[in-house]
C-alpha cells in the first residue's frame, strides 16, 4: 500500500525541481537580458528542459513570470511573520516590519529584475494584472499593520495615505538606486523612517 504513495511523492519532488529549475533559469535570463527578448524556447533550452516538459509546469511566459514574482513577493512580504505579530499584538514587530519596506534594496540584480518586469508591465496587459494585484496585496497587508498600530475606524484615511507614501518612497528609491547606483540614500531613507515612527506614534495617540 505505501508504494504508489512513495511514487507519486517522488514524482512530486522531480515536478517541483524543474519548476525551480525553470524559475531560476528564467530569471537569470531576464536579468542578462531582459524579459522581452527572452523567449520559452530559449528558457528551456539554458534549463537542459525540454519545451514540453517545460509545458507541463508553465502554459506561457507570463506564468513563469507570475510565478518569480510571487515568490519574490512572499520572499519580501514576510507575511507568515507579520500575520503572527499581529495576531500577538507585537507592536515592535510590526513597526520594524513597516520601516524595512523603506531599507534600500541591497540586491541589484532583483533591483534590475524589477525595473525590467515593471517596464514590461507597460506594454504586456497580463504583466500589469499581475503587477498590479502584487501592489495591493502589498498595500493591504501595509493596512492591516497600521490598522493594529492605530485602529481608530476615523484614522482610515490617515492609514490609506501612509499606506501610498510607503509604496511610493519605495519604489522611488529602487529606481533611484538603478539611475545612480554610487547615490547615497541612507540619509534620506533615516529620516523617511523617523517620519514614519513619528506619524505612526502620532496616529496611535489620536
Amino acid at each position: 500500500m505505501t508504494e504508489p504513495r512513495l511514487c507519486s511523492a517522488d514524482r512530486s519532488s522531480r515536478a517541483e525541481l524543474r519548476r525551480r529549475k525553470l524559475i531560476d533559469t528564467a530569471r537569470n535570463l531576464f536579468i542578462e537580458r531582459g524579459f522581452h527578448a527572452t523567449g520559452v524556447a530559449q528558457i528551456a533550452r539554458e534549463s537542459g528542459i525540454a519545451v514540453g516538459q517545460m509545458y507541463r509546469d508553465f502554459a506561457s511566459k507570463e506564468d513563469v513570470v507570475a510565478a518569480l514574482v510571487e515568490e519574490d513577493c512572499a520572499t519580501f512580504l514576510r507575511a507568515d511573520a507579520l500575520k503572527k505579530a499581529i495576531s500577538n499584538g507585537d507592536s515592535d514587530h510590526m513597526m520594524t516590519w513597516l520601516l524595512s519596506l523603506l531599507e534600500p534594496h541591497t540586491d541589484r540584480e532583483g533591483k534590475r529584475l524589477f525595473a525590467e518586469i515593471l517596464a514590461e508591465s507597460a506594454r504586456n496587459e497580463r504583466i500589469a494584472a499581475i503587477f498590479t494585484s502584487l501592489q495591493l496585496e502589498l498595500r493591504a497587508t501595509i493596512l492591516a499593520a497600521l490598522a493594529q498600530l492605530a485602529p481608530d475606524p476615523k484614522l482610515e484615511k490617515q492609514r490609506s495615505l501612509l499606506a501610498d507614501m510607503v509604496l511610493t518612497f519605495s519604489l522611488g528609491i529602487l529606481h533611484y538606486e538603478l539611475m545612480v547606483p554610487d547615490l547615497g540614500v541612507q540619509a534620506v531613507v533615516e529620516e523617511m523612517q523617523n517620519f514614519m515612527v513619528e506619524r505612526v506614534k502620532t496616529l496611535s495617540k489620536a
